[in-house]
């Protein structure tokens, strides 16, 4: 029988299905009649099917679609639900699917109607406001937290991918093994370093099929960036090294031969890369997940409440169109529930759960512990700033290791971002090893919402540690520092860790304490800092360890 509650919940339905569809008109119709007119419906019709609705229980629920256990339990004969709030993107090496990095576009941030994102808006001359950029209200592929008042030049807030396959979508594709000094440093020594890298890395890596760079690739007219920053690393006294990519080196060259239009090779990878070359999320665990049969994706959908009744957990769930609007709302219940929905939005919705008393069993440790990787974003540029050739690509072959700044050792990627033509900048993507500067999240009345708790003065140590290596490079090489609307080195909010600690928030594997059959399996478990590592591969390994576990133990 139907609770109360859940009769509250979806009794306003039909009224927002009515809302929901003039709505839609209205939209499209300000799409068509615009001064710069985009229909979306025609550009990527596939964002416009209506997602698989869901059932009334399941077995298991996962609130996310990043390296959330699915695949496995779904090998394991396990009936499993994935809940996705962003859409589903469909790949295409003949059509635009993406927005273009540089030219403002709805398919680029998820349910936004402005931006301040850094390549869209500017900094007007004597003033330190940044101007704000208008774009179309729709299901883009990137949610922006805005860490108010504290919008400073060329800096960005905290980016979250959204949509299916999560942060894979967005990010660059490094797979980085963290510094083994530094990982047992920052986790609990239950967590051994050498089962990660003899066991779960490598399990990760037999399904991503990550690599180097190959050198043809390297040494060809895209890549030119890539070998600068090598050489001005080596004239500045640091050792270049090859990291691993989670690119589709084969796709890439097609764009090199006209095969493909071009994605990688013009340094698109922020709001995703449209003919698959980056191999995200969404082309290899997802799709292997739902083929066991036993695993299903629901997209656009967002959970709003989440309880408990009885054994079960309650999820109070709403289903979105593409431009934002509700048509439809749910109540679901499952046996158990894991928490994959990343490490901003899975301490977010804990903390708030907490405060209001729907689950008041979480402990102490619950959002706290939150960091931002110790990410940082550095520019340099020739003296001339002429254009030296054409675009350059997005994946980034190399990196540097510098150790010699104290507390904070830098391990900095060669990076490069869209831009029609080389102009002479290079940029490197710093993954600090920070070991103290850490945030939480509180529950804000006013709100209705947890928030999160992380001021500008915890960025300092990252900044200045990266700002050196900048600075000694620019100077070795002849270069002026910072870029055409950017400063010298920003904080990029890509990469966050933490706020649901694993052995403090949850046991070693995931387990959330003080509540039976709740899991973390998502960034959130790490310790504030991956240790001198981009996160994503060690996401991944620990989701593979420690839903080994559960499947044996807790099924």
């Amino acid at each position: 029988m139907e609770s109360p509650k859940r009769r509250q919940f979806v009794k306003s339905t039909i009224g927002v299905s009515v809302a929901a569809a003039v709505a839609l008109y209205s939209r499209e119709t300000k799409a068509l009649t615009s001064l710069f007119p985009i229909n979306y419906r025609l550009l990527v019709p596939e964002l416009f099917n209506t997602p698989p609705r869901l059932s009334y229980h399941y077995p298991v629920l996962i609130i996310g679609s990043g390296f959330g256990g699915a695949l496995r339990l779904g090998q394991a004969g396990i009936k499993a639900a994935i809940i996705e709030r962003g859409n589903r993107w469909p790949l295409s090496k003949h059509r635009k699917i993406f927005a273009y990095d540089m030219i403002a576009d709805g398919r680029m941030f998820w349910h936004r109607e402005t931006t301040t994102f850094p390549a869209l808006t500017y900094q007007l001359p004597f003033f330190n406001a940044i101007q704000t950029k208008s774009i179309d209200k729709f299901c883009g592929v990137l949610d922006i937290i805005d860490r108010q008042g504290q919008n400073y030049r060329g800096g960005s807030d905290i980016l979250l991918g959204t949509a299916v396959g999560g942060g894979s979508v967005i990010y660059t594709g490094v797979k980085a093994v963290p510094k083994q000094a530094y990982f047992e440093r920052l986790f609990p020594a239950d967590i051994t370093f050498n089962e990660m890298v003899n066991t779960y890395y490598p399990r990760v890596k037999s399904v991503l099929n990550y690599s180097q760079m190959p050198n043809d690739i390297y040494n060809s007219l895209s890549f030119k960036h890539c070998r600068d920053w090598d050489r001005e690393a080596a004239k500045t006294g640091y050792h270049s090294y090859k990291i691993d990519g989670n690119w589709d080196w084969n796709v890439v060259r097609e764009e090199m031969t006209g095969h493909s239009l071009p994605s990688s090779t013009l340094g698109l990878t922020n709001f995703g890369n449209s003919n698959g070359c980056k191999q995200s999320l969404d082309q290899n665990y997802i799709p292997m997940a739902e083929a066991t049969g036993n695993v299903t994706v629901h997209h656009n959908h967002e959970v709003k409440e989440i309880s408990r009744n009885g054994d079960l957990y309650e999820l109070d769930i709403v289903e979105y169109d593409p431009y934002g609007e509700i048509i439809h709302q749910k109540t679901v219940t499952c046996d158990k529930l894991i928490m994959a929905a990343g490490a901003y939005h899975t301490p977010r919705m804990l903390v708030r759960a907490k405060a209001k008393g729907t689950l008041p069993e979480l402990n102490e440790f619950v959002g706290k512990n939150w960091g931002d990787n110790g990410n940082r974003m550095a520019f340099r540029q020739s003296l001339f700033g002429l254009p030296q050739g054409g675009p350059q690509a997005s994946p980034s072959p190399s990196a540097i290791y510098v150790k010699d700044y104290g507390e904070s050792p830098i391990v900095a990627e060669n990076w490069a971002n869209a831009a029609i033509a080389d102009v002479g900048v290079s940029m490197s993507l710093a993954v600090t090893a920070d070991f103290n500067n850490r945030g939480y999240f509180y529950y804000d009345g006013a709100k209705d919402d947890a928030v999160l708790h992380y001021p500008k003065a915890l960025e300092a140590d990252a900044t200045n540690s990266m700002r050196k290596v900048n600075t000694n490079m620019a100077r070795r090489n002849w270069q002026r520092l910072g870029a055409p609307g950017f400063d010298d080195v920003i904080f990029t909010g890509a990469h966050p860790v933490g706020g649901m600690e694993i052995g403090k928030a949850t046991d070693m594997y995931g387990r959330v304490k003080g509540l039976p059959n709740m899991y973390v399996m998502d960034g959130a478990l790490i310790p504030g800092n991956t240790g001198g590592a981009n996160p994503s591969l060690t996401i991944a390994a620990l989701a593979e360890r420690n839903i080994e576990k559960v499947i044996q133990e807790d099924f």
